[in-house]
């Protein structure tokens, strides 16, 4: 009898766990493969949308439209993506730029103009800042007050209508976000100063 009780009190909820685990692992482990290709599908779309918007182009409204838009107009090269204007002259030049977050990494595709003097643009790929604060960074003011400006920027508390062209409104309430993204801004304008040097 005690051989029975240890037995269901003691291995078989160890053997039921560990059959149960293999299952969990198994279904899982087979939707990850199954979706595999979608997902790396996916995650090039969200690249090739951030380039055309970064670099200040109207961005298609369709995955098909995206697709086309950019095998036309870009080409990528160690890095740096080349976005060309109609007549198939350089118009602006976009790259990854990642720094820290308050709660993980930032990563953003950075575009300047075809002189890499000036920003074109911004767009957040992935970000794990709070919601309705730091995650304000993917807002379109907030992403759209870069055009134009010059690096090195400095920042402005929200709201002050930064006109000077160095200068950028932080978010109000996300102070140290703000900070970070203005560090982003900044060491992707040292890249882009590189990459003028190097041309």
């Amino acid at each position: 009898m005690s051989k029975t009780g240890f037995y269901a009190e003691r291995i078989r909820p160890v053997v039921v766990t560990a059959v149960l685990t293999a299952i969990c692992i198994t279904l899982v482990s087979a939707f990850y493969l199954s979706t595999q290709d979608r997902v790396k599908e996916n995650e090039g779309l969200v690249l090739k949308r951030a380039v055309l918007f970064a670099a200040g182009l109207n961005v298609p409204a369709t995955n098909q439209g995206i697709n086309e838009l950019y095998e036309s107009l870009v080409t990528e090269d160690n890095g740096v993506f080349t976005v060309k204007d109609t007549s198939g002259k350089p118009a602006a030049y976009a790259f990854i730029q990642t720094g820290p977050g308050l709660w993980g990494e930032i990563g953003a595709v950075i575009a300047f103009d075809s002189s890499l003097s000036q920003f074109a643009g911004v767009d957040f790929i992935s970000q794990n800042e709070t919601p309705g604060l730091g995650a304000r960074i993917t807002e379109s003011w907030f992403k759209e007050q870069l055009r134009g400006k010059v690096p090195p920027l400095k920042m402005n508390p929200e709201g002050t209508e930064s006109s000077a062209p160095s200068e950028i409104d932080a978010i109000t309430g996300a102070s140290r976000t703000s900070e970070y993204a203005l560090s982003l801004f900044n060491r992707a304008g040292e890249r882009a100063a590189s990459l003028k040097g190097g041309n």
